[in-house]
């Protein structure tokens, strides 16, 4: 067996991952001595097998990924009308082994992790899926900037408590983090620092569990202050909680809606508020994760063609609206003179802007309550 029949019997050895074969390649070059020159027919031979067996050129794809990513300043996802059930149908991806999934969690393949081969992968997944899929731009940028952008952008994640945002200068790609992961080949996630970021994403982008109290706490402390022992308020299974959106953008929404809130609470009986975390399923396949916020005794005072137009884009309700778009429907059921009403506020193009409610009296709106459904896969 001569020497190329021997590097070549071991290439196609099914039990050497690509991390193993390349190290082999380099050893076998070192202890034979393939210089170019000496032994271009033999590199050639060897590039061929490289190719047969899909081994890539590691270092020039890296770079052509590092050059795409190093551009987010400047670049936007092609924009389409957002689409809530799009980011469920993305954010799935970090649940599934071929998709995205160790990026938020740990590698449990029984070979070495290998970052330079998975971001690769990872890459190919993100721009091939968001092709596809009408995600907002927000998340586009904030998944690109954590996963694969080497110029240590600044991207925003929020505290551990809700109170505050944090912006963040590290992600994947960044040098530090993948020198630690090649020199150990261990994921990123077995380094305390490197965890940090990693947790620091998911915060940003997904609520769970206690996560909604913590964060419905936090709003409703900075929006009351002192008044908050004046309102009697009500939270019912908000720990079941667990749906995906950009976590600093719903604070937002949420303190405007308790800005409104405590704008109409005038009265002593207006002073109750009831915040409700539920669960369904669609008929489309996806789960349905609805918080329902209602203000009880709180009618508006303004006939149904009115609070139509100024829901378009007007005021608070316009401010809602651009931060909770794409990520998640938004309606509003409340008594307008006398008529159960429901206004579909962020909707599908085949619902309805506005529609009575059909319900007994004692289903009757008991107030002005916010309807957010989250789409979770």
């Amino acid at each position: 067996m001569n020497k190329f029949e021997f590097i070549s019997h071991l290439l196609e050895n099914r039990k050497m991952n690509s991390v193993q074969k390349e190290r082999f390649l380099k050893l076998a070059s070192k202890e034979i001595g393939l210089d170019r020159p000496s032994n271009e027919e033999l590199w050639e031979e060897i590039e061929k097998i490289k190719q047969q067996l899909k081994i890539k050129d590691k270092g020039s794809e890296i770079i052509k990924v590092e050059n795409s990513s190093s551009k987010l300043k400047g670049k936007q996802k092609e924009v389409h009308e957002p689409n809530p059930k799009h980011v469920a149908d993305f954010m799935s991806l970090f649940n599934q082994r071929e998709g995205l999934k160790y990026l938020t969690h740990d590698y449990d393949e029984n070979t070495e992790f290998d970052i330079d081969e998975f971001l690769l992968s990872a890459h190919e997944v993100f721009e091939k899926e968001t092709k596809k899929l009408n995600i907002p731009t927000s998340l586009w940028r904030i998944v690109a900037q954590f996963a694969f952008d080497s110029e240590r952008t600044e991207w925003t994640s929020i505290s551990e408590d809700y109170k505050k945002s944090m912006p963040i200068t590290m992600g994947w790609a960044t040098k530090e983090l993948k020198d630690w992961s090649k020199q150990n080949y261990l994921h990123p996630i077995r380094n305390e620092a490197h965890k940090k970021i990693i947790d620091d994403f998911k915060r940003i982008t997904r609520i769970e569990s206690t996560n909604l109290e913590k964060l419905i706490d936090a709003t409703i402390e900075s929006n009351f202050k002192n008044e908050i022992e004046k309102f009697e308020i009500k939270k019912i299974d908000l720990s079941k909680a667990d749906f995906y959106s950009h976590v600093g953008f719903l604070k937002i929404a949420f303190e405007i809606i308790f800005e409104e809130i405590k704008k109409h609470s005038d009265s002593s009986e207006k002073k109750k508020i009831t915040i409700e975390y539920k669960r369904a399923t669609s008929d489309d396949g996806y789960f349905l994760r609805k918080i329902l916020i209602t203000h009880h005794k709180s009618f508006p005072s303004k006939e149904l063609g009115v609070i139509l137009v100024e829901f378009k884009e007007k005021g608070n309700i316009g401010k809602i609206r651009k931060k909770l778009e794409g990520y998640c429907h938004w309606s509003v059921e409340t008594m307008i003179d006398d008529v159960p009403t429901k206004i579909n506020i962020l909707k599908e193009k085949k619902t309805p802007e506005h529609e009575i409610i059909k319900c007994e009296d004692e289903e009757l709106p008991k107030g002005f309550t916010h309807i957010l459904t989250f789409y979770y896969k």
